[in-house]
């Protein structure tokens, strides 16, 4: 008797301490470093820290179609994976009311902890807010922060994963977007054709795309700078609408430019042929226009039909298709 007394105490208290760890390994959170690739500069932002835990909640509100006024559309809706995180083949998305048509092309997402600002215009310096104005914009989600963290508080699913993850019993919007801002910063890009050859030397690039990366290189980079193919200025290139009182757009990156057309900020070119052409012959003189538009005389970037093909072939090789089809962390 006194034998089996001991057994069940003890496994009372193996279970105890099974208990134990069970609950603490439930709140602890695995943190990652956001991947620094080798040929990048250092980072422009360096906060929040990231887990692993925060970035799967971040894509769980990202892909969630709930949060939007009319329960149809997501962030996900407009920032396609295959696309780059754009919307290849749309010129201007449709958000929840389809008789509010916003101006600006879906721009595609990665690499963000390297951007000094947001938005075609730039006129966002804090990743946190782009999530506040996609679920606000009447021409996108069209929701307000409190019904959507009204939606948050009142399911229990949510409830629970940000209490496990924050350790939190009430959802702030601060909480919400702090995690789909920890999801965009996981989005890296840096596995292309192009990083196989300036990383690790891996050569399978055709003589013409060789070709067009020395024109890129001659053409191109002034503004399409380093290995994230930005240099994160705003430059008039003689885009804007008369009506439109923002005349300077942000550089964008070329990665992954191969699926994220239409192009430019209003989604006026359906292939990179047509930017090509325009940069060679479509430029026009006008107040404002950015100096490097205007040199020698004449304006736009003098390219032959025949270095216009050969930088399109290497632009191609910017696309990461570990990136637009992963389905793990990178």
């Amino acid at each position: 008797m006194k034998k089996n007394k001991l057994f069940v105490i003890a496994i009372i208290a193996f279970s105890t301490v099974l208990l134990g760890l069970a609950f603490g390994l439930s709140t602890i959170k695995t943190v990652v470093a956001v991947r620094r690739p080798v040929n990048f500069p250092a980072p422009f932002q360096k906060d929040p820290a990231l887990t692993v835990e925060g970035i799967t909640l971040g894509q769980k509100l990202f892909d969630d179609v709930s949060l939007s006024k009319n329960g149809k559309l997501a962030c996900a809706s407009c920032h396609n994976q295959t696309d780059g995180y754009s919307s290849a083949g749309i010129k201007i998305n449709e958000g929840v009311n389809d008789q509010i048509l916003g101006t600006r092309n879906t721009p595609a997402l990665m690499n963000l902890q390297w951007k000094h600002s947001y938005f075609r215009d730039g006129r966002e310096t804090k990743l946190q807010n782009t999530a506040v104005n996609a679920f606000t914009s009447p021409a996108e989600m069209g929701e307000t922060m409190d019904n959507v963290v009204k939606k948050l508080n009142q399911s229990p699913i949510y409830r629970q994963h940000f209490k496990t993850i924050f350790g939190i019993d009430t959802i702030k919007a601060k909480d919400l977007t702090g995690a789909i801002e920890q999801y965009l910063l996981s989005l890296v890009s840096a596995n292309s054709r192009y990083d196989q050859l300036v990383v690790k030397q891996k050569d399978t690039f055709s003589p013409d795309e060789k070709e067009g990366l020395l024109l890129f290189k001659e053409k191109c980079a002034s503004c399409h700078a380093t290995d994230l193919f930005s240099d994160e200025s705003l430059r008039n290139i003689g885009t804007a609408a008369a009506d439109d009182p923002v005349k300077k757009f942000k550089v964008p990156s070329l990665r992954n430019v191969e699926v994220s057309g239409p192009y430019l900020h209003d989604g006026r070119f359906s292939t990179l042929e047509e930017v090509l052409s325009f940069y060679a012959s479509g430029v026009k003189k006008a107040p404002g226009l950015d100096p490097l538009m205007q040199q020698h005389g004449q304006t736009g970037i003098p390219l032959t039909a025949a270095e216009q093909k050969k930088i399109i072939l290497f632009l191609k090789t910017l696309t990461d298709h570990a990136f637009i089809n992963k389905t793990t962390l990178q």
